[in-house]
């Protein structure tokens, strides 16, 4: 039987499977047939999803610590226990249930200048780093920026705490427009990014978490 999620568990919710970017919410409570979700709510603007009955996600928790799970569910509209709540198809019932890496999962601020060069055309801009995982990079820019989505770029920063000058390959996978900062959102997914790479990344995002719980102490 499927590992459930419990009420209070944080949820991570994705518009596509290739998507970098993802909402946040928490479990409301859950049943055989629906799982109920806060609604998910953007952590960078604030902004809540938009979502319509029968549109689909991707739903990814945390069953453990060492269990992270997703899957594509189907929404069946809102439901009020007694505060809304998105009601989506249960883990318990949805196909396609996988495990995944739980590198894959953790996404940590992180504040560089980041090279950008498209493959294509040689194209370059050095642009802010909003966010990384073991998965992709998230930069910002003021006004528009000259790429578009499936963009093939290199890209080369500094990871903070180990100095340790990072390239990789990524595919641009969203343009989206902050209207309160006038900033342009770029989501990219590391594209056949090399394993010591990676362990670069996911050492950072274990430091800056680790940075992150001292200073609420």
């Amino acid at each position: 039987m499927p590992v459930r999620p419990t009420v209070g568990t944080t949820v991570r919710i994705k518009l596509g499977p290739h998507d970098t970017d993802a909402y946040k919410s928490r479990v409301a409570d859950i049943d055989e047939q629906f799982l109920y979700i806060d609604i998910p709510v953007n952590p960078r603007s604030g902004r809540e999803l938009e979502i319509h009955v029968d549109d689909e996600l991707i739903v990814e928790y945390a069953a453990s610590a060492n269990e992270i799970y997703r899957y594509t569910a189907q929404s069946h509209g809102i439901a009020y226990i007694p505060t809304p709540a998105l009601r989506l198809i249960s883990p318990v019932v949805a196909k396609g249930l996988e495990r995944i890496q739980r590198r894959e999962f953790f996404r940590v601020s992180i504040d560089t200048t980041v090279q950008l060069t498209r493959v294509e055309d040689g194209t370059s801009n050095q642009m802010q780093s909003v966010d990384i995982s073991g998965g992709g990079l998230a930069v910002k820019a003021r006004g528009q920026v000259p790429y578009r989505p499936n963009d093939i770029v290199e890209v080369s920063l500094v990871l903070p705490y180990t100095e340790y000058v990072l390239h990789a390959r990524c595919r641009i996978v969203r343009l989206a427009a902050d209207e309160q900062t006038h900033e342009c959102i770029v989501s990219m997914a590391f594209e056949n990014i090399r394993e010591r790479e990676r362990e670069q990344i996911v050492r950072y995002t274990f430091m800056r978490q680790r940075a992150l719980k001292q200073q609420q102490r």
